[in-house]
């Protein structure tokens, strides 16, 4: 495996510190900090600043989040069995005992009244994995493949931002549980 790039440590330490702290709760030297890279490379990948370092962040874990999807649902023989692997993968991303990070989109949201590129961003991934869950659904033989996947979506961010509250991964655990 190749070592990561100057633009994929930046990424990184962005995507994770945004689902810490939200969009206006990091600053760009402590972005900086944690990748223990010079300002002139954040500028050189990024040369619109936060705002772009940000929104390249949240589409990035948007993808992250797309692989994990189709993962969570190549074997499996309903929608049902994908959705509950799906909530099992997500809860599976939260160490024991650790702290549980937003959902990288609903952390981007935040900022998307003054900064509409983030909330662009935002809706691309949302579109993105309402897209990815109706085609599974439809290789499912789902009736409404669709109404699936946005049921589904709601759930998710429901359970992940209860999860975020409770600090713990039970609320996904227990949507993997209903969905069996």
């Amino acid at each position: 495996m190749n070592a990561p790039t100057n633009r994929d440590t930046l990424l990184r330490c962005a995507a994770t510190l945004l689902r810490q702290k939200g969009y206006d709760g990091v600053g760009l030297a402590e972005i900086l900090s944690a990748s223990g890279l010079p300002k002139g490379s954040l500028y050189y990948h990024f040369p619109g600043g936060k705002r772009e370092l940000a929104t390249a962040a949240t589409l990035c874990t948007g993808a992250a989040i797309q692989r994990l999807i189709d993962r969570a649902f190549a074997d499996a023989d309903s929608f049902a069995t994908g959705a509950a692997a799906l909530a099992r993968a997500i809860a599976a991303l939260i160490p024991p005992g650790g702290p549980v990070q937003a959902c990288p989109v609903a952390s981007i949201l935040q900022a998307s009244g003054q900064e509409p590129a983030l909330r662009d961003a935002a809706r691309q991934v949302m579109n993105d994995w309402a897209a990815c869950l109706a085609a599974h659904a439809t290789r499912l033989g789902h009736a409404a493949p669709q109404d699936a996947a946005d049921l589904l979506l709601m759930q998710m961010e429901g359970a992940w931002l209860l999860a975020l509250a409770e600090q713990s991964p039970r609320p996904l655990e227990r949507l993997a549980a209903l969905k069996t």
